[in-house]
C-alpha cells in the first residue's frame, strides 16, 4: 500500500472518530440535571418526527396532500409508538407497515 493511501485512511479515521470521542470524553464528568435529561429524551422523536412529517404530508410542487400508503404507515407507526415507546421497534413497523401495503392493490 502506498504510503499516501495510509495516510490518507489514517486522516480519514482521526476526523471520523475524534469528533464522536472528545465530546464524550468531556461531557461524561459532567453532572446532568435530571431537568436536562427529561429533554434529552425528547430529542431522537423530535428528530425523526421533522425528518418524517414533510415526506408525510408534502406533494409533488411544494403542495400539502397525503399519499394514502404514507399515510396509513404513519398512522401505525404513532399508535405504535404512543403505546410501546419504542424507537426502533417504530422504525421497523414503519418500514414494514409501508412495504405491505405496497402489495395491496390501489396503494402501491
Amino acid at each position: 500500500m502506498r504510503p499516501e493511501m495510509l495516510l490518507l485512511f489514517l486522516g480519514m479515521a482521526a476526523v471520523t472518530f475524534l469528533p464522536r470521542f472528545l465530546p464524550m470524553v468531556l461531557v461524561s464528568r459532567l453532572t446532568i440535571p435530571d431537568r436536562a435529561k427529561v429533554f434529552l429524551e425528547y430529542v431522537p422523536v423530535a428528530v425523526l418526527s421533522a425528518l418524517v412529517f414533510p415526506a408525510v404530508f408534502a406533494g409533488d410542487g411544494g403542495a400539502v396532500g397525503a399519499e394514502p400508503r404514507l399515510l396509513l404507515s404513519a398512522a401505525a407507526v404513532l399508535l405504535f409508538a404512543w403505546k410501546v415507546r419504542n424507537l426502533f421497534g417504530s422504525v421497523v413497523l414503519g418500514m414494514a407497515a409501508y412495504w405491505a401495503l405496497g402489495l395491496l392493490p390501489g396503494l402501491s
